[in-house]
């Protein structure tokens, strides 16, 4: 063994031990460093982010071994919680499995539950009172068998009926069926779902790594980097095309797409070298242009794939305002993947939250790329919260076209929250391109 490889695997161990006893981690890219983690699942429980994930066991396996599932949580998208470790000896799989493939979570009644994939072998399903567990295995055996890769997903209907879909291309495509109210038995037959265009048909043999959702009244369901879209979920679909390319955003790609607090995101796995099947996973905005195509935001990773979401920079050239944490209701995205996007419907009230905006010097002056429409209005820069310091204040007149703004800042430092807010009269609306900070 070389000098290298020793300092590597002490570096990793030490790693795991301070994982172990300090599980509080920071956010970047990939977003919680150096531990395996694959086939990522988000869901949102008691208005908190839970990470359901693989767990790839060495950078220096050539096949998957993959002993257990792990849970994290946050509440920022910065600083996330290990918190709970599922063994395959908590279920019917064999206890020294390392078949623990991709899996995903549910609500549903007051409980919580977890589908896990025992390779191709089948998915399974386990129960617990907490989206952490402890969970358990009800039935003993698998809910669907064979294949893997199940997606939850629970319509808006009145019913808020529950699917799950799972399954590959040499399996016979990708599968979806009902789930009875007490989610751990089907109510249909599962059945196979349709997909129509190149993207499906030049798919490898073995894709897999499935993930659905619904977004105005619209299905959107997700294969690596490529989706197809179909207004009833049991398809047809139809092939719409890849949702970005560049960092990792390919046929190996298992991800997850979601919601918080008015921001739509990107995550998704990827293997650190060619011919070992160790995997990271990294986490970007998303974005719907005008025509509802999906758009992963490359060109934020391009600038700040390091940084990670959720926090920012007074330092960078400008910080778009589709890169926000947070808005108010009534404010939408606007634009394309080819033009860019901003942020329209920017009413009197409304706000724009810049979450752990960092700091290092002293800036004089706030620019804002923006337009208004309407007699008149004003805007606030603020710190902390909504009705927090008011940092920075100009008028805005109106204007047909963007034109850049700029407006005195009593300067901060260290990190602090940023909102931006606009104050109009008799309907004035505001739409929002970038800004940035300046020392002069």
């Amino acid at each position: 063994m070389t000098n290298f490889s020793q300092f590597k695997k002490i570096s990793f161990y030490f790693f795991l031990v301070n994982l172990i006893y300090n599980p509080l981690i920071f956010s970047q890219n990939p977003i919680i460093g150096n531990i395996g983690i694959s086939d990522p699942h988000v869901r949102i429980f008691n208005d908190t982010i839970f990470l359901f994930s693989g767990h790839d066991d060495t950078p220096d396996d050539k096949t998957w071994i993959m002993k257990n599932w792990r849970i994290f949580s946050t509440t920022d998208l910065v600083h996330w919680d290990l918190r709970e470790t599922i063994h395959p000896k908590d279920n019917y799989m064999d206890n020294n499995s390392t078949d623990c493939w991709a899996s995903d979570a549910a609500s549903r009644n007051g409980s919580y539950y977890f589908y896990f994939s025992d390779r191709k072998r089948g998915v399974g399903v386990m129960v617990a009172d907490s989206p952490s567990g402890p969970y358990k295995d009800p039935l003993g055996k698998p809910l669907v068998s064979p294949m893997h890769d199940p997606t939850i997903l629970v319509d808006d209907d009145v019913e808020k009926t529950p699917y799950i879909i799972y399954g590959d291309k040499e399996g016979g495509g990708f599968h979806v069926a009902k789930l009875n109210d007490n989610m751990i038995s089907l109510a249909d037959t599962p059945k196979p779902i349709t997909i129509h265009g190149e993207g499906w048909r030049n798919a490898p043999i073995w894709m897999d790594k499935n993930y659905i959702f619904k977004h105005k009244n619209t299905y959107y369901l997700s294969w690596g980097q490529q989706y197809a879209i179909s207004k009833n979920i049991y398809g047809p679909y139809q092939y719409v095309g890849s949702v970005g390319s560049g960092f990792n955003l390919n046929e190996f790609a298992h991800g997850s797409f979601f919601w918080w607090k008015g921001q739509f995101y990107h995550m998704w796995c990827y293997y650190q070298k060619s011919g070992y099947k160790y995997r990271e996973t990294i986490i970007s905005y998303c974005h719907f242009d005008d025509e509802g195509n999906l758009v992963t935001d490359t060109r934020f990773l391009e600038k700040h794939f390091k940084n990670g979401v959720g926090q920012y920079d007074a330092s960078w050239d400008k910080i778009e305002a589709e890169w926000y944490y947070e808005i108010s209701e009534g404010i939408t995205k606007q634009g394309n993947k080819t033009d860019g996007f901003s942020l329209t419907n920017i009413n009197d009230g409304g706000w724009i939250r810049f979450s752990n905006v960092n700091s290092n010097s002293i800036y004089k002056k706030i620019t804002a790329n923006l337009s208004l429409k309407g007699e008149k209005g004003f805007l606030e820069i603020r710190t902390d919260s909504i009705i927090g310091n008011i940092i920075g204040k100009t008028d805005l007149s109106q204007s047909d076209s963007l034109q850049e703004v700029s407006c005195k800042l009593k300067g901060f430092m260290g990190k602090r929250d940023i909102f931006i807010k606009f104050r109009g009269a008799n309907g004035s609306r505001m739409k929002l391109d970038w800004f940035k900070f300046e020392k002069e």
